[in-house]
């Protein structure tokens, strides 16, 4: 997928400097940036933006709650935190990945709304457990769509106890006859033991994203990839060609597994 995305980019004019080291910002006498400094060279710019992750915003109850390995706090099934009464939700707290079980830390809005509102179900009364999470994301660049779920990493597969084994194939959005058919490029990874599907990638131009959706369907399900083949998708020339990619994919893992 990043093959795919780089590409993209510079055909439409965008310079890449990858794995160049920025060491710091260089500004006139008014305070106004004119530069990156690398470690290979200055890049002068115009404006800068900074992107340097994020952390959980935790420290206002460190010393109440118990946090996870994440630095999020810690959480049960049904947002629950260690101090009796005290439950937690959102970009403050850890909720559990539907692939390797163990707590990670998410922060997307839909996770963060299903969780807040488990708990004030199970609040009033009636308990609801907060989920899980697939880490599915979107994102475009320029008219590419991207999306991901699951675990895609191999090493990160191999650490959570899989043995994976993972295909990309790429395949046309729509009926090769009909108009507006892109390229869409899947990669899919499964565990080789059981089969089971462990997470997903996905690029094109043509409503390529959503359908990351089935993947993170069929993760929350635990389906293995012989499932996934045989799921009945919509099929009509305007919208899907006869094996929907996402079909095409798990056919092709199939083979290998």
């Amino acid at each position: 997928m990043g093959e795919r995305v780089e590409e993209h980019l510079k055909a439409h004019g965008v310079t890449l400097h990858l794995g160049a080291s920025v060491e710091r910002l260089r500004g006139d006498d008014a305070g106004r940036v004119e530069a990156v400094v690398c470690e290979d060279g200055d890049l002068a710019v115009d404006a800068a933006m900074v992107g340097i992750g994020l952390r959980p915003n935790s420290d206002l109850v460190a010393d109440a709650v118990d946090l996870g390995e994440t630095g999020a706090i810690a959480v049960d099934d049904y947002g629950r935190t260690s101090a009796d009464g005290v439950y937690a939700a959102g970009d403050c707290a850890e909720i559990d990945h539907v692939v390797t079980g163990e707590p990670t830390w998410n922060t997307l809005g839909l996770p963060a709304n299903r969780a807040g509102r488990a708990i004030g179900q199970t609040v009033a009364g009636d308990p609801e457990p907060i989920g899980t999470v697939a880490d599915t994301s979107v994102v475009k660049a320029f008219d590419l769509e991207c999306g991901r779920a699951g675990v895609t990493d191999l090493d990160v597969a191999r650490d959570a106890g899989f043995d994976p084994v993972s295909e990309t194939i790429t395949a046309g959005s729509r009926s090769g006859y009909y108009p507006g058919s892109a390229e869409t490029t899947v990669t899919l990874v499964a565990d080789r033991d059981t089969g089971r599907l462990l997470g997903g990638t996905i690029v094109g131009a043509d409503r390529a994203a959503v359908r990351i959706d089935t993947v993170a369907t069929a993760l929350a399900s635990e389906l293995t990839v012989a499932e996934v083949e045989r799921l009945d998708l919509g099929y009509a020339p305007p919208f899907s060609p006869v094996w929907d990619p996402i079909l095409t994919a798990a056919k092709v893992l199939r083979g290998s597994l």
